[in-house]
């Protein structure tokens, strides 16, 4: 009998070669204070929920309602509390109440505040120059992921101003073994795709730009942003 020499069948071309990665932009939703947008955002496919637990923030909720969205947060969804130069005893007594999964702080507080949690940390940095964001960043070697945010005085975040291009780390980023960066400021489903692509970011924070107002999310915005973060990891 012939040997059957075609080998069309046999799947050679990936043989020795490496497996491509396909980019997936983790989201977190922030300033949710109502369950049933935290439930909305959650059926879409969000990885994080944010909760702002400062005092000063148009979008602050107590650590009751915090615990009502904890029991609309399922498994393997974050539930992410951000605080502004808090007491670690309020911290700890959220963590415990809300069942935080992460801590974002987002004041002046040093690494050793984020290391003595007992939650692991975010920190946010408020962008102002390059310099001063590789410095900042080099500040906070163990927290689980850095956050940039526009620089804009008096305010800690929520602004809706976009972080200028130039402001971003790409040498500090994961991909180049460096840390997680999570991209903030002024995101919306008109620009979102187009800073991942710019930027390949771990993971977007978006709060402001997907809102009718302050704390009540639009969920027609909501499920357009989450199209958009997913058509750009498509396109690679």
């Amino acid at each position: 009998m012939q040997q059957n020499t075609n080998t069309s069948n046999t799947n050679t071309a990936s043989i020795g070669m490496p497996e491509q990665r396909v980019r997936r932009t983790r989201i977190k939703v922030c300033g949710m204070t109502r369950v049933d947008d935290v439930q909305h955002a959650v059926t879409r496919g969000v990885d994080a929920i944010g909760m702002i637990l400062h005092a000063n923030s148009p979008r602050t909720i107590s650590l009751d309602q915090a615990a009502l969205i904890r029991q609309a947060v399922p498994a393997f969804v974050s539930l992410v509390g951000v605080f502004v130069d808090a007491d670690r005893r309020f911290v700890e007594q959220a963590i415990d109440q809300a069942g935080i999964d992460l801590v974002q702080l987002h004041g002046d507080e040093t690494e050793q505040q984020g290391q003595d949690l007992s939650r692991p940390y975010i920190k946010a940095i408020r962008a102002k120059s390059a310099e001063q964001v590789n410095h900042d960043c080099s500040l906070f070697p163990s927290a689980q992921a850095i956050l940039l945010d526009p620089y804009v005085a008096g305010q800690h975040g929520g602004t809706g101003q976009e972080l200028s291009l130039d402001l971003w780390p790409k040498e500090r980023s994961s991909n180049n073994g460096g840390q997680s960066l999570i991209l903030a400021g002024g995101l919306s489903p008109e620009n979102v795709a187009d800073r991942i692509t710019a930027l390949a970011p771990y993971a977007v924070d978006m709060n402001s730009g997907l809102e009718r107002s302050p704390g009540v999310k639009d969920r027609a915005l909501v499920e357009l942003a989450i199209n958009e973060v997913q058509r750009a990891d498509s396109n690679g």
